[in-house]
C-alpha cells in the first residue's frame, strides 16, 4: 500500500518561476522571450487580449499563462489573467488564491465585474477565477455579459491574458477567439503528436482565429530543468 500520493507531472510544474532578478534560473529566460516577443507584436496596441491554447491537456498552458502574465507585469504592464478553462480551472492554484467569487457569481448576477478582480500577490497581476461550477459553458460565452466584461479590461489593463480549455478537447476556444486579439499555441515537447497540432491548427484557422506564434513547453534540458520558448 503506497504511503504517499505521487504528485502528478503537470502538478509539480504548475508554478510561478518568474520573479524580479531570477533571469538566470532555468526557465525564466523563456518567458521573458515570450514576453518580449509579445510586446514588440502589441507595439500598435491592437493584441492587448492573447488567449493561451493547445491541443490536449497537461501541455503546460495554464504554467505558460500565468508565468507570461507575472513577466508582463514586471516590465510595468497592468496584468489580467482570467481562467476560461471551465472544466479544469487551475489559475488559482498556480497563484495560491481562493477559486471562490468568480465569474460563474459575476454571469449568475451576484457580483459585478469589479467585484470578482482578485488582486495577486505579483507586481499588476489581477486575477478573475472560475468562482462555482460553470455547466454550460458556451451559453456563457456568447453572453452580452461575457462581451462586456472582455471590453471593461480591455480598457483598464495593458494585457489580458486568458487561459482556455485545450482545442481538441472542447469547442469554447470558438467562442473566445473572437473577442480576443490572437492565439499562442502550445506544443509540449515529447508529448503533442504531430496529428494533434495539425489537426489543432486547422480548426483555430477554420473559426478564423490568430496564431500569433507558438510555444515549445516542456523541453528537458540537461540540467533537468523545464523551459518554455517563443
Amino acid at each position: 500500500m503506497a504511503l504517499f500520493k505521487k504528485k502528478r507531472r503537470d502538478e509539480e510544474q504548475s508554478k510561478i518561476i518568474v520573479t524580479e532578478g531570477a533571469s538566470k534560473v532555468a526557465g525564466v529566460e523563456g518567458y521573458n522571450r515570450l514576453k518580449d516577443n509579445l510586446l514588440y507584436i502589441n507595439a500598435d496596441g491592437n493584441h492587448k487580449v492573447i488567449q493561451i491554447e493547445s491541443a490536449s491537456a497537461k501541455e503546460g498552458k495554464t504554467t505558460v499563462a500565468c508565468n507570461l502574465a507575472v513577466s508582463l507585469g514586471l516590465t510595468d504592464k497592468k496584468v489580467c489573467i482570467i481562467d476560461l478553462d471551465f472544466r479544469r480551472p487551475r489559475v488559482h492554484r498556480v497563484f495560491e488564491i481562493s477559486k471562490d467569487d468568480g465569474l460563474a457569481e459575476y454571469f449568475l448576477g451576484d457580483l459585478t465585474k469589479e467585484q470578482i478582480i482578485k488582486q495577486s500577490d505579483y507586481k499588476n497581476v489581477d486575477i478573475i477565477t472560475r468562482g462555482a461550477e460553470i455547466y454550460n459553458s458556451s451559453l456563457v460565452l456568447v453572453s452580452d455579459k461575457f462581451k462586456d466584461l472582455i471590453a471593461y479590461l480591455r480598457e483598464k489593463y495593458d494585457y489580458v491574458i486568458v487561459d482556455c480549455p485545450p482545442v481538441l478537447h472542447v469547442s469554447d476556444y470558438i467562442h473566445i477567439s473572437k473577442v480576443t486579439d490572437g492565439v499562442i499555441f502550445l506544443i509540449a515537447y515529447g508529448v503533442t503528436t504531430k496529428t494533434q497540432v495539425a489537426e489543432a491548427v486547422k480548426e483555430l484557422r477554420n473559426n478564423n482565429a490568430k496564431i500569433l506564434g507558438t510555444v515549445l513547453s516542456m523541453y528537458n534540458r540537461k540540467d533537468g530543468g523545464y523551459n518554455y520558448y517563443y
